[in-house]
């Protein structure tokens, strides 16, 4: 299942899925490369969505996402800010109110994508 999957992929087998650890396994990525929706998501941690506020795992699973497809793998905004490096190559003139939400010091409506804080953070606009 996609829930076997997600535990197995944070190393922690079926167990893990049904019980979150305490706090997220260990995990220190050197990049991460994300890309961000129109409405702020990024990776599949999307606006208001219960993900948003896992910390039990470095990865999980998403059943019911707004967006198709509804099932999902991602990285939890732990593992994501944990990383050395959080890239964003986002293009396309509807992101562009996501992205100042995202990178504005005082965001009028935070979004997802402007949660990731990671040590060095990069933003591309390829438009």
């Amino acid at each position: 299942t996609l829930r076997e999957a997600a535990a197995a992929a944070a190393g922690g087998g079926a167990a893990a899925a049904a019980s979150p650890a305490e706090s997220a396994p260990p995990l220190r990525l050197d990049a991460v490369l994300l890309g961000m929706g129109p409405d702020g998501h990024t990776a599949s941690l999307f606006p208001a969505h219960a993900v948003l506020c896992e910390t039990g795992r470095a990865v999980t699973y998403v059943d019911d996402s707004p967006k198709p497809p509804a099932c999902r793998v991602t990285l939890t905004l732990p593992a994501i800010n944990a990383a050395r490096l959080a890239l964003f190559v986002v293009t396309g003139g509807s992101k562009a109110s996501a992205v100042r939400a995202a990178f504005a010091a005082q965001p009028d409506e935070p979004v997802p994508a402007g949660l990731v804080l990671a040590a060095g953070r990069t933003f591309l606009d390829l438009s």
